[in-house]
């Protein structure tokens, strides 16, 4: 009787309004990109596309623990990996759990696009602010990546080709939720 109290009690609790879809993070990638594609200031585009990075990196990190998580045994309550969008995900990112922690799951770069994503968004987060070099065009159109004149990655294009590989594997993955 008391468990079956206390559960009553947590779900008093619990505002189902506030938790988030999973795709919400889709939601916020094209956030952060929608205004970047529209800011010309460099440090305004690099703490959007900071923010845009974090939000690509967030989704791969969440749809990978959701792969293995979302689904229990209805006998013992193990978790249930999803295979089908283990797959999807793998053909992009690499996928590592902790055989100790279930819950545990990181993500490294896979393919070309998300390589680079990843990077960008490690040296960002723990090396240094990202560099906006201004070349050939106006801003933001004109922003690149890096600080070599020449060698830098064009900025918007290639916030757009992750945004196309997140809606890409988003719509893979809607045939196995």
């Amino acid at each position: 009787m008391s468990t079956e109290m206390e559960v009553n009690d947590w779900l008093d609790l619990l505002v189902l309004d506030s938790i988030a879809e999973p795709s919400d993070k889709v939601a916020e990638c094209e956030f952060f990109l929608s205004l970047a594609k529209k800011e010309i200031n460099p440090d305004k585009f690099r703490w959007l596309t900071s923010a845009f990075f974090g939000a690509a990196y967030s989704y791969f990190e969440i749809t990978a623990l959701r792969s293995y998580v979302e689904f229990q045994s209805p006998e013992d309550g193990a978790y249930i990996e999803n295979a089908e969008a283990l797959n999807v995900l793998r053909s992009h990112v690499r996928v590592f759990q902790n055989a100790k922690r279930p819950t545990f799951v990181k993500t490294a770069g896979y393919s070309e696009i998300t390589k680079t994503l990843y990077d960008l968004r490690k040296q960002n987060i723990h090396h240094y602010p990202q560099s906006i070099m201004v070349e050939d065009e106006s801003p933001p159109n004109g922003f690149y990546f890096g600080s070599l004149k020449g060698k830098g990655i064009h900025a918007l294009n290639f916030c757009i080709q992750v945004m196309s590989t997140i809606n890409e594997v988003e719509h893979e993955l809607k045939n196995h939720w």
